[in-house]
């Protein structure tokens, strides 16, 4: 692997403070990827070593912001048990089908789900409490799946789309959303990185560091996510959506 000898110790340190605050915002928001996966790029790493090592770090932030929302039972046990074999269902009907769909198309669907993701985020709705709220197994499905399906035929903002996803049609609190979103993403995520770990396109000397990091850094997050309450999450959800709203527009405009 030539392109390794340009992974100098400045690029390390640049992918620790990269995991450290997509780590962060995605305990919080979801969207890390869309802040680890860009960098990993620019430093020279092939495509698909840059997806499995983004995928590994990732996946134990994730690990570790599930801990912590479970530790401060902000976690909804009843939602994450009725959706997490949908949502592992849907994301492998999701991957299978993305391998005949041509690039630019998905490029486009991308694009066009992160506003409509803004106008349900930003459209008022009555507040609901979780214990106030009679879950039925099928608006669990209905409100779960799909975002399951995407994140296997799409995935960047899956975490984003699915905390708005509970908040407005399972009338949940953000912070209880945002909780029971990451066991289910943590599921979805599993059966990818095993892949990648046996295909051996894992770069260990870079995802190791970018776990640990990504681990603080979603501590840190679930951390004042729990303490800021629902205004702090939808103020880091507006931000993570305009962010990837731009980066995908910058990145049809560039390529």
């Amino acid at each position: 692997m030539e392109f390794l000898e340009n992974i100098t110790t400045s690029w390390i340190i640049i992918f620790i403070l990269t995991g450290f605050i997509a780590g962060y915002i995605d305990s919080i928001a979801g969207g890390g990827g869309m802040i680890q996966v860009p960098v990993l790029l620019y430093s020279g790493i092939p495509p698909i070593f840059v997806l499995a090592t983004n995928k590994m770090a990732s996946l134990f932030g994730t690990l570790m912001a599930t801990i912590k929302y479970y530790l401060s039972n902000k976690i909804s046990l009843k939602v994450v048990s009725i959706a997490i074999i949908p949502c592992l269902l849907a994301s492998y009907i999701g991957s299978e089908l993305v391998m005949y769909v041509p690039d630019n198309i998905i490029q486009w669907a991308i694009l066009i789900s992160i506003p409509i993701a803004l106008i349900f985020l930003l459209k008022k709705s009555k507040e609901f409490k979780e214990e106030k709220t009679e879950l039925s197994k099928k608006n669990i499905v209905l409100a779960t799946a799909p975002i399951g399906f995407y994140d296997g035929l799409l995935g960047p903002g899956t975490g984003t789309y699915m905390t708005i996803s509970m908040k407005k049609f399972l009338h949940l609190d953000y912070i209880i959303s945002t909780a029971s979103t990451k066991p289910l993403n943590l599921a979805t995520n599993i059966g990818s990185a095993i892949a990648f770990m046996m295909a051996g396109k894992v770069l260990w000397m870079i995802a190791i560091p970018m776990a640990i990091s990504n681990m603080l850094g979603s501590y840190v997050g679930s951390h004042y996510a729990i303490k800021g309450g629902e205004a702090f999450i939808k103020k880091v959800l507006i931000f993570v959506l305009v962010f990837m709203l731009g980066a995908n527009i910058l990145k049809i405009i560039f390529t």
